[in-house]
Formats: C-alpha cells, structure tokens, sequence
C-alpha cells in the first residue's frame, strides 16, 4: 500500500446540530474558515472543519508523499468522516483546492453526500486543454515549474495575482493578509496536482445532488470558466456571483451565508443529527 492511501485530514469539531462539513482552502486550509464558526453557531449546525494534507505538511516542514494526488486528498477526506464515524449522507462545504478535492470525493462516493457547496474549485481538468487557453494557466504551469521544493515569497506573490486573491492593480506585499499568507506559502507544494487530476465528465452528469457554486466578481477568468462549466455539466447546480475576487466567504461574508442558508434550509433533515 502507498503512503498516501493510509492518510486522513485532520479534524476539528465544534457546534450541535446537523453536521456540516467544511474543507480548507488549498494555502491557509482551515484558518481562513475559523473566523466564520460564529455564523455556522447561528444556523444550528455542528461543523467538522477538515484541513487539508498539503496545508498540513507544510505548516509540518513536512514533504508530501511521492505518489501525492489529487485522489490522495480526496482518500484523506474520506478516511477522516469514518474515523469520525460519520456514515451518513452529509452536507459539505470547501473552497480553491479544497474544492478540487471534494468533487473527486463527491463524485466518487456520491452515496456519502447530500449537498455539495463549491466555492471556486480549480478543477483544470473540466476545461479542455486542461485550461491552457486560459494565459492565467499558462503562467501558472510555467510559476510551478519553476519552483524548487521549497515555495519562495515571490513564487507566492506571483500565484495570489493569477489565482484572484489580488485585486486588479494592487500589490500583494502591502495588503494587510500578506503577513498570514507567507506562513502558508509551502502548501504551494501541491500545485502540479492541478494539472495531471482527470476525471470522466459522466461522472458529473449523473451526480443527483443539489450544489451551489460560489464565485466572486472579478475572479480569473479561468476559474469562473471552471464553474460555468459545471455549473452546465452538474445537473442540480446553481451559481451565486458575489463582489469577492476567489474569496466570496470572506470579503462578502453576509451575502455568502445568505446564499448558504438559503440554499440549505429547504434540505435540512427534520431533526439534527450530531456525532455521538
């Protein structure tokens, strides 16, 4: 067995209700959602944060495993609901690179799934070419490429302006997250994994789950590619659009959790269910 078939994401449970499953981004995982707890407190819900495995590793010093993919995240995932014992369909939420790995898991155990809430998934492998029509993908190969091992602060600076963390025009040293990015910037490491995930478009077309996808107003045109293809693909999707950049949940929190609950309340199950 590979090293990476025996991962699991770290969890983190708080709240009562009927749980809610929230995956981290790909650079700062569950730190950028752990602001937000408050809010999910206010919907009754119990969330289990999951944290994924290339943030984890580089926060560790750590180097990902060999084999490291896509899949091995989205195998992590699973194995952290059954170490919870959370057998049943369930709602999950996850944002950028989490997302990527929880449509894998999604589409594959479709079974574990109620609701699905995207929030810009860099899913390459939906657009043809693996989204090298887009410029932003072609600098993105041509950044990773060139990056050694270790993530340097000019390679993160370069990769928060093609992802859309940046804002038209500003200089990423001198907005006030910079500080918190440069500690996250080994998760970095993860980036080719963007470009050699594939999947079956079929597997998408027969997903008969409600999802919500997120995207913010001025995002990279590569991402919002991304989710107007799925958005045509996936059979119970709907798109919300929201001035955000790649980061809606957070500049435009109040229109998020509006969109959320909106889109969660006409499926929540008549009693809550909580891990005993």
């Amino acid at each position: 067995m590979s090293q990476a078939a025996t991962l699991r994401m770290q969890s983190d449970v708080s709240g009562e209700g009927a749980p809610l499953v929230v995956v981290g981004g790909g650079l700062t995982g569950w730190a950028s959602w752990k602001p937000l707890l408050p809010r999910f407190t206010t919907m009754g819900r119990q969330v289990i944060l999951l944290q994924p495995l290339n943030v984890q590793y580089g926060l560790e010093s750590r180097p990902i495993p060999d084999d490291y993919s896509v899949k091995t995240e989205s195998g992590a995932l699973r194995a952290a609901l059954d170490s919870l014992d959370v057998k049943h369909p369930v709602d999950v939420m996850a944002w950028s690179y989490g997302a990527l790995a929880t449509l894998d898991f999604a589409l594959h155990n479709v079974e574990r799934v109620r609701t699905m809430v995207l929030i810009e998934p860099p899913a390459l492998w939906v657009l043809p070419n693996h989204g090298r029509l887009h410029e932003e993908v072609v600098r993105l190969e041509k950044l990773i490429s060139n990056s050694g091992e270790d993530v340097t602060e000019q390679t993160l600076d370069s990769f928060l302006n093609i992802a859309g963390f940046v804002p038209p025009g500003a200089d990423a040293r001198q907005l006030p997250q910079w500080p918190g990015w440069i500690g996250f910037r080994q998760s970095l490491r993860n980036t080719p994994a963007l470009f050699t995930h594939t999947d079956e478009a079929s597997q998408m077309r027969t997903f008969n789950r409600p999802v919500l996808l997120a995207t913010g107003t001025g995002t990279s045109p590569f991402l919002r590619h991304i989710i107007d293809t799925l958005a045509t693909t996936l059979p119970q999707a709907q798109v919300v659009e929201m001035p955000a950049g790649h980061a809606p949940h957070i500049v435009s929190t109040d229109r998020f959790f509006g969109d959320l609950t909106t889109f969660l309340e006409p499926r929540r199950a008549k009693r809550a269910v909580s891990l005993s």
